[in-house]
């Protein structure tokens, strides 16, 4: 159906129609034939929309087009006739029941619902076609042809559409047969280019129109002409021999009265299409026009053969292609619960590559594994742990949700899941394994109740009812309702207790778990802890027949490395990093007298040691080597020292017993000393010890010994004989001893 031309009066029709004030939209502000799109001269939802006006807001227009003022019956605000009851044999437009004096506001208004016909469109056409809108006193002739339907450019109107009301259903349904898949005409292709010409006479030549929705495809089946350069760009008037007037007029009235054609969100669906490679990229060509959609706020679609872009003012456009595409369709698209896109399908290459996708209600994620949904809160707790590309790798099942326990919901990852209940959102990621055997959610541990936690030699990780812990290189074990708090109580696996190795035993009402330094008892009447490696040590060293009974209980001592300790009647027993060793005898004494564990002996790192020379005994501790020998008090000194002390003779010798340990002299190249009654041992690093006595030391120490200029001894001591004379050579010099003379430093 061919259109007539409107061209000469293009200029008094701009005019008049800015001048209309109605209950339509704001109109365009400087409206300008650059803005012209060709390819989308309305959008689908402005065109094909049955309620766009009331009755009474149509009157209202009409009576405003005309100022108020009619001049004869024709005019529409004042226009009435009876209208029949008809139903066409083909179209897309439902029974029109026909009434005795209706107003044209009720006819267009019918014809809107019956056609599914925006009053607007109808509106804007009346006016582009015969001026009617604004005609204060139409003609008979005028009226006869309203909608210019059935009156091609090339011979005379068909009577048989006659008639205001003829014109406006007809017209009406026509428009809306156009592109109906079930009508005859095709020759307009939707989403690809078409050669339009610009006028009647082919010799103006066509343009190249990509067609973008189904209304735009209607307007040209109607007026099968696009505006050439010279009639944009003289949009209010005419352009030359080769311009027509009707689609851009239609634009022009449409802009002026109800404001933009086209939906917001067309120009961004295409710039991205043709972003990813146009009808060659990855969409491919369209196979669809602009499609409105209504839900959760309203947006815009366009379906390709590959996939399809969405557009909302809050997302912008977003392309769905792929599994992910073919899941979102599944679920109704954007009506669905995805709801609209917020990014476009991303290919993603970690853990065997995949796709993912973020949708305002939810993300999906295709791998290997499927496609699935994951939506928040779960969404939040996978991406802090950088989603597919992190450790929990990609989904493996959709969310499932459990009453158990209060409720919540969880979902299962490569590597592990994530569970959300009342105690919030958390991973479950190296314990899954664990988790599933203890029963998950429904098991003796409930809902996770914290993410995973690295510590110092390990990980642990808070549930509903318990805890889970695991040492590196380890297994994992559960810590579970009362002997939970007691174990928090001596700060977790980082405290005194360490971490458990064991999972609890329980009979009855009293249960035991074992744990790095200790085990815990629970019962009704409180909770206690004991050390089996300091039991097995007590045992090892002779128990009660060697250390004695109890007389404390098991301490903790935090300082330095910290451990455990028990003290009994004859000894005590320490355990630690370093091991667990009994202290006894005099060792403890000189022990105890520097402060035990937090002094700077610290915690012992060797077992007693006896059988050494002159019947001593040892122990090695942190801070250094307790020696003690029969007869005398136990010393810190070096196994040197005690080697030279034993050879002369111990107590009952020479030195006679220790009145020191053996401290450190760093002057003259440094060395160890340690003083007895009756002399010292000096011994310079890498040399051997040697003793210093009589009136030979007393005249070494009024020179400062080994820290003065004589330095260290260098050799022993020779006498000849008992009043001498005895040498003692230094680094330094040496001292000469008669009994006439005394003492003389060389």
């Amino acid at each position: 159906m061919w259109q007539r031309l409107v061209g000469a009066l293009a200029v008094a029709l701009v005019a008049i129609s800015a001048s209309i004030v109605g209950t339509a939209a704001a109109p365009a502000q400087a409206l300008s034939g650059a803005d012209f799109d060709p390819g989308a001269i309305i959008s689908d939802a402005n065109f094909y929309n049955g309620s766009a006006m009331s009755e009474a807001e149509i009157q209202r227009f009409l009576e405003s087009a005309v100022g108020g003022r009619c001049d004869n019956a024709n005019c529409l605000a004042a226009y009435r006739t009876a209208t029949p009851t008809r139903t066409w044999s083909f179209g897309t437009c439902s029974t029109y029941h026909g009434a005795a004096n209706e107003s044209a506001a009720r006819i267009i208004f019918k014809v809107q619902q019956a056609c599914n016909l925006s009053a607007k469109v109808i509106l804007v056409t009346l006016q582009k076609e015969q001026s009617l809108v604004t005609n204060r006193a139409p003609s008979d002739g005028v009226m006869r042809k309203a909608m210019g339907y059935g009156c091609p450019d090339t011979s005379s109107c068909d009577s048989t559409y006659y008639g205001f009301f003829n014109q406006i259903f007809a017209a009406g349904r026509q428009l809306t047969w156009y592109t109906n898949p079930a009508g005859s005409f095709t020759s307009i292709k939707v989403g690809q280019v078409n050669q339009v010409r610009y006028h009647p006479n082919a010799a103006c030549g066509t343009k190249g129109v990509h067609i973008k929705n189904r209304a735009t495809a209607a307007l040209y089946y109607y007026t099968p002409y696009t505006p050439n350069a010279a009639a944009l760009a003289n949009i209010g008037g005419t352009g030359d021999g080769c311009s027509a007037y009707g689609n851009r007029n239609f634009w022009v009235f449409y802009n002026n009265w109800f404001g933009p054609t086209t939906m917001p969100g067309a120009n961004e669906i295409t710039a991205l299409w043709n972003a990813t490679g146009g009808a060659s990229g990855v969409l491919g060509a369209a196979t669809s026009g602009f499609i409105t959609i209504a839900e959760h706020g309203g947006g815009l679609g366009q379906a390709f053969a590959n996939g399809s872009i969405y557009w909302t003012s809050a997302t912008g456009a977003q392309y769905v292609i792929g599994p992910i595409k073919d899941y979102y369709f599944a679920r109704r698209g954007a009506a669905g619960p995805l709801r609209y896109p917020t990014s476009s399908t991303q290919q993603i290459t970690a853990q065997g590559g995949g796709a993912g996708q973020v949708f305002q209600g939810g993300s999906v994620y295709t791998s290997g594994f499927g496609t699935f949904r994951v939506d928040v809160p779960i969404r939040d707790t996978y991406w802090a742990y950088a989603g597919a590309a992190g450790p929990l790798g990609w989904p493996t099942a959709e969310l499932s949700t459990s009453t158990v326990k209060g409720g919540g919901s969880g979902q299962s990852f490569q590597a592990g899941a994530i569970y959300s209940s009342r105690s919030g959102t958390w991973a479950v990621l190296g314990f899954e394994r664990y988790y599933a055997s203890r029963g998950n959610a429904t098991g003796a541990l409930g809902w996770p109740a914290s993410n995973p936690i690295a510590m110092s030699g390990g990980t642990g990780q808070a549930f509903s009812d318990g805890s889970v812990y695991q040492r590196a290189g380890g297994d994992a074990y559960s810590v579970l309702g009362a002997m939970r708090s007691y174990y928090f109580s001596f700060g977790g696996a980082t405290g005194s207790f360490g971490w458990p190795i064991a999972e609890q035993e329980c009979s009855g009402n009293v249960c035991t778990q074992r744990f790095q330094n200790a085990i815990l008892r629970t019962a009704p009447e409180g909770a206690s802890w004991s050390s089996p490696q300091i039991d097995e040590a007590y045992t090892a060293a002779g128990g009660a027949g060697k250390l004695g009974a109890p007389t404390s209980g098991y301490l903790f001592v935090r300082e330095g490395i910290g451990g455990v300790a028990r003290a009994y009647q004859n000894g005590s027993v320490y355990s630690s990093s370093s091991g667990t060793f009994a202290v006894s005898g005099a060792i403890r004494t000189r022990y105890f007298a520097s402060g035990g564990a937090a002094g700077p002996l610290g915690w012992p790192t060797g077992a007693e040691t006896c059988g050494l020379a002159g019947g001593g005994c040892s122990q090695a501790f942190a801070g250094g080597t307790v020696f003690s020998m029969p007869g005398d008090v136990a010393r810190v000194t070096t196994a040197q020292f005690f080697e030279a002390y034993a050879a002369a003779g111990g107590p009952a010798g020479v030195l006679g017993a220790s009145t020191s340990d053996s401290i450190v002299i760093p002057q003259n190249g440094g060395g160890h000393g340690q003083a007895f009654i009756n002399g010292s041992l000096f011994a310079k690093n890498g040399g051997a010890a040697q003793a210093v006595t009589g009136d030979i030391r007393t005249a070494y120490f009024s020179r400062g010994g080994a820290a003065g200029h004589l330095g260290f001894p260098a050799t022993a001591m020779a006498c000849s004989g008992a009043g001498g004379p005895c040498t003692q050579g230094f680094d330094f010099g040496s001292i000469r001893w008669t009994a006439q003379g005394g003492a003389v430093i060389y």
